[in-house]
């Protein structure tokens, strides 16, 4: 056998062993679960801090894909026309210029009994230049549910 396909097979089969394991963090994974449970659903995050993270999460995974769209699910509907003022309309922009975003995990504190996101991304130009940037949102509870908000 050629030594190309010997390092070919190898190769092949680190990476399927590597994801069969779950492989490496889910940071990748910005909130989504690969488990299901006995009903066939992907299993929900189960506690408070989890479900405020896996919001966090999509959040982050929108600011990657620059999704303006994707708001929608993340604001209560008080807050759309706010979002998409603040964040929708430069994702749009950053987007057509060509704009990329790498974010990553977000972190979450309590401060004064309210929890707020911290999102730190690179942003990189069509040209290269890239600069990194951190912004902060509100999490907060409705219902039974997580959002983002811009209330503090």
């Amino acid at each position: 056998m050629k030594p190309w396909i010997a390092v070919m097979c190898l190769l092949l089969i680190a990476v399927f062993s590597f994801s069969a394991c779950g492989g490496g963090n889910d940071a990748g994974n910005k909130g989504s679960s690969s488990s299901s449970n006995s009903s066939g659903e992907p299993d929900k995050p189960k506690t408070p801090a989890e479900e405020r993270q896996a919001v966090a999460n999509r959040m982050a995974a929108a600011a990657e894909a620059l999704d303006a769209e994707a708001l929608k699910t993340l604001f209560l509907p008080e807050e759309h026309a706010n979002a998409e003022k603040r964040i929708g309309s430069e994702w749009r922009g950053m987007k057509a210029e060509g704009i990329t975003v790498k974010a990553k995990t977000p972190t979450i504190e309590e401060v004064e009994g309210k929890f707020i996101a911290t999102f730190a991304m690179t942003i990189t130009t069509k040209d290269g230049k890239a600069e990194d940037e951190s912004n902060k949102l509100s999490i907060i509870e409705k219902d039974g549910k997580y959002y983002m908000s811009f209330k503090r």
